[in-house]
Formats: structure tokens, sequence, C-alpha cells
């Protein structure tokens, strides 16, 4: 499921692409490179999961600035832990620092991966996106699986990862950790961890 949703996000964010691309004989036009662009697509560069934004923002990677592309309410109900709040269209005014790593996400990523696309049509190549939003980080870092395959270590390390950002993993499925995760996020969660 997780692979349908990548792709029709690329599909997505190359479809919204389209518009600036110009003549189908010219890939670069504007600022724009649709090679580059596809090619970050095809070799995942340009999105990150909701676990290692997790982990960068745990060891306050130098640089990092994580937006939310959502609206205030929406922000205001429940963020990521260091994400500021610019809609999408207030995106396009902002200013980045040389060597910022931007990482942008929405509700399920569909926004944020429309927002990439307008990163890098202004020229902003540090930047990458969560392709599954907000609901990948509920999963992944609030209520991670810990898959009984796993090596103890492993499992240590992403349920050491899930607290730290006020989580709860769950052993084997179930719903007690979605419904905790789910609560965590609406009580402000964003200042935990940080």
């Amino acid at each position: 499921m997780k692979i349908l949703r990548r792709l029709g996000i690329s599909a997505l964010a190359l479809g919204l692409g389209a518009p600036f691309a110009g003549s189908p004989l010219r890939t670069q036009q504007r600022g724009l490179d649709l090679d580059s662009i596809a090619r970050a697509i095809d070799e995942g560069s340009d999105h990150v999961s909701a676990r290692q934004l997790a982990e960068w923002i745990r060891d306050r990677r130098p640089g990092l600035r994580v937006i939310d592309v959502r609206s205030p309410a929406e922000f205001h109900a429940g963020a990521i832990p260091t994400a500021e709040n610019v809609p999408i269209d207030q995106l396009a005014k902002l200013r980045f620092a040389p060597g910022q790593m931007i990482v942008l996400y929405s509700q399920e990523g569909a926004h944020a991966g429309q927002a990439w696309v307008m990163l890098r049509s202004l020229g902003v190549t540090h930047a990458v996106f969560v392709p599954g939003g907000l609901a990948d980080w509920r999963e992944e870092v609030l209520s991670p699986l810990l898959s009984a395959n796993a090596s103890p270590a492993e499992r240590a390390r992403i349920a050491e990862l899930s607290h730290y950002f006020g989580g709860s993993p769950r052993i084997g499925g179930g719903q007690e950790g979605e419904v905790a995760a789910t609560a965590q996020i609406g009580r402000g969660s964003r200042r935990r961890g940080c």
C-alpha cells in the first residue's frame, strides 16, 4: 500500500511540474529542471521516512528546517516537533539559507509532494518530503510496530525513538498503539522531545 501511495505522490508531483515544463522538447525552463526532478524521484532522494526525520530531530541535525504545509488550524491540532507552519500558498515567499535541509510534510503527503515541486521550481535543491506525512509520523514514530523478526537491538532502537517523542510502540499488532498515537498527536506532542 505504501508503494502505491508513493507512486501516486510521485505522479502527482510530476503532473504539477508539467505546467512549468513548457515545450515537451525542452526539459529545463525558468529554473525547473525536469530531468533533475525525475532523477530525484527515481532515486528516492526526493523523500525521507518519518523515522529518519525523527532521528534527525532527536539528533538536532544542523541546518534542519521542518515545514508543515497544512493550514494553521490543522497545525495547531497537532504537528511534528520543531516544525514551523507555512501553508502551501505562502511557501514561495520563504527564504532559505544555503545548506539548509528542508523537510516538508502535510497530512498524508500529497501537498508536501506538491510543495517539493514548488521549491524545486524555485531552485531549492536541499529539500525532501515525508511521503505519508503526519500519518507516517503516527505509524512509524508514535506507534511503530515492533517486528518479532527484528533483532532486540533494532526493536530497542525503534522503541527508544518512539518514547523520545511520547509514543508507544506496538508489539505484534492491535489497536492500542494506534489509539495512543492519535491521542498523543492531538495533545500537542510537537513540544515533546525538543
